[in-house]
């Protein structure tokens, strides 16, 4: 049956995406739109199975390999304090709209935490998605978005890290940020090291596409590093990108990752993000549902647009930013999984997180092609900025 699956899911996500095209809409959309069709909250034809949500998880680490492939460390470098203020705006407005909501409806501190740390975390994999369709992933907004996603990932697990510690008879926090200190000391100090000569050594082999092959085995050892340090395994997958963008086989591994992701494993991802939607699990806490939701676009809007704004990209720049970041995705899923698991919270709130995903993924392309409207690039502002000596 799982081969039927992917049939019809590879297929339709096709039309969907051509269709989109036609109608001048992001390919993203419709894919989140047919696993909506296609899963339990639709027709009920497919259920997303231990094999699909492999395949998905395959294809989220490929695009954000991609994504890192694609970004230029200079720029980066440059927009660095944009990002920084970017991700504190959007982990901490977020947290308070959070965990201010839960109280009146009854949570504990506890709980209330769990909620808020929800809210903080960027998905970037929509975002990053439908930048690539627009031609906009290499602009300036799309860089900040890309590092403050980085950047706030790491601070919501480093949050968590915190609560389940103070949930916990015996707090012990310096284990878990170590580790998580040790994984981007030593995966910056691996890439700078070792990926050119890794790579010249796989051209050398003569192995057929064996540069393609050997990067995708350090996206997947690097995915899993992060993992195990305990960061979400699409930063692994991302800083993997990032240092191999740096080596002359930087376009052939892209063209490879194109034609492998493309083709089957980013659009099991989207496709499989609306299968996860269960809205006959929320067991009639609609109201507080619905408030998170709106707590978590107003606060991730507002949060890492005013740090856009704070850092000095102006209005436009500022609002793209906050609406690039407002996707949530799989690490707010995970901090949802870890607080049920804990008993800090219930399955409405697992529902609800995975409703909150949905809905704000599928806003997401839509707000940011309005967004970019008459787009104006904000390279001048910051070669002005550079001349001016404030960055």
């Amino acid at each position: 049956m799982i081969l039927l699956h992917l049939a019809v899911i590879i297929t339709l996500s096709k039309f969907t995406t051509a269709l989109g095209n036609r109608f001048k809409q992001p390919p993203v959309l419709g894919m989140l739109l047919l696993g909506l069709l296609l899963g339990p909250s639709g027709f009920g034809l497919i259920q997303a199975d231990i094999v699909l949500k492999w395949l998905a998880k395959l294809g989220v680490i490929i695009l954000l390999f991609m994504a890192g492939l694609q970004t230029d460390i200079l720029q980066m470098r440059r927009v660095g304090r944009f990002s920084l203020i970017t991700a504190s705006g959007g982990v901490l407005l977020p947290f308070l709209f959070g965990f201010g909501l839960s109280l009146p409806f009854g949570y504990n501190l506890t709980k209330g935490l769990i909620i808020g740390a929800i809210l903080t975390a960027t998905s970037v994999s929509v975002t990053v998605m439908t930048l690539m369709d627009m031609k906009r992933l290499k602009s300036d907004e799309g860089t900040v978005i890309l590092g403050a996603a980085v950047l706030d990932d790491v601070m919501a697990i480093i949050l968590l890290t915190f609560i389940l510690g103070l949930a916990s008879s015996s707090p012990n926090f310096w284990l878990p940020l170590s580790k998580v200190v040790a994984f981007f000391l030593l995966a910056a100090l691996l890439g700078f090291l070792l990926f050119g000569r890794i790579m010249r050594f796989a051209e050398r082999l003569h192995a057929s596409h064996g540069v393609v092959a050997l990067a995708l085995g350090i996206a997947f050892f690097y995915s899993w590093s992060a993992e195990y340090a305990g960061v979400a395994h699409i930063t692994g997958a991302y800083i993997a990108g990032l240092l191999l963008g740096r080596t002359p086989m930087k376009r052939r591994i892209l063209a490879g990752m194109e034609t492998l992701g493309q083709s089957l494993f980013i659009s099991i991802f989207f496709v499989e993000v609306g299968l996860e939607a269960e809205l006959r699990g929320l067991n009639g806490g609609y109201l507080f549902i619905f408030l998170l939701i709106i707590a978590a676009i107003l606060g991730k809007v507002a949060g890492a647009g005013l740090g856009g704004h704070l850092s000095g990209l102006g209005h436009k720049g500022a609002l793209r930013v906050g609406v690039g970041m407002l996707p949530r995705g799989e690490v707010a899923l995970v901090i949802a999984s870890l607080g049920m698991s804990n008993h800090l919270i219930g399955q409405p709130e697992l529902s609800g997180t995975v409703l909150m995903v949905v809905i704000t993924a599928i806003m997401t392309p839509m707000l940011l092609k309005f967004t970019f409207r008459g787009y104006l690039d904000v390279s001048e502002f910051l070669r002005n900025s550079e001349t001016s000596g404030d960055i």
